[in-house]
């Protein structure tokens, strides 16, 4: 049984399908949220590890340029859609746009490139920061260093984790998947102690 399995993932891993797939699989996690883009990431680059498909490089490119455009898309939806209108017929909600508005002019950058790294944030934050007006050139470019450090980083984290167990493509899949859970629960759990009151 195990043996099968490992010749499917074997076999999808270096379809010709597989890398536009991906691309439009991490295009639409950057505005529907819950998707698990780090796990499916990190588990196809320990399976690439372990197996030679798919290769890391392809994959850092896809999930790269796939998340910038999926973040993008997001800003764009929250600038053209709205949402601040939306979120400003209450008291509440015109204190946090402003509260958004000032943050994203004192420190766009760091909340651009950290916002990334926070499940469900990053779409919250890339909608905001389209809502708040910031500006486009901006963002895309905070967000072309946050993207690829991301990307790095997931496919680093399973290269390690295929490396660990080479010769069983599922195990590598699943310590990355796994992995990759680890971190999001650490980056939720620091964030949210940092986080502003």
């Amino acid at each position: 049984m195990l043996d099968s399995v490992n010749a499917f993932l074997e076999t999808h891993a270096s379809a010709g399908w597989l890398l536009p797939a991906l691309f439009v699989y991490f295009a639409v996690d950057g505005i529907v949220p819950p998707l698990p883009s780090e796990g499916v990431l990190v588990a196809l680059a320990a399976i690439g590890a372990s197996t030679g498909a798919p290769h890391w490089l392809p994959l850092l490119l896809v999930a790269w340029a796939g998340a910038w455009v999926g973040d993008n898309l997001a800003y764009l939806l929250g600038d053209r859609t709205g949402v601040d209108r939306l979120v400003r017929r209450t008291d509440r909600g015109t204190r946090a746009m402003d509260w958004a508005r000032r943050g994203f002019d004192t420190r766009g950058a760091l909340i651009v490139v950290v916002g990334r790294w926070i499940p469900v944030g990053r779409a919250a934050v890339n909608l905001m920061a389209g809502a708040t007006g910031y500006s486009h050139p901006r963002f895309a470019s905070y967000a072309v260093l946050a993207t690829g450090l991301w990307s790095a980083w997931s496919v680093g984290l399973g290269i390690l984790a295929g490396r660990w167990v080479e010769d069983n493509a599922l195990l590598a899949g699943a310590l990355g998947a796994g992995l990759a859970l680890v971190v999001a629960f650490v980056v939720e759990r620091v964030s949210r102690r940092f986080a502003p009151a």
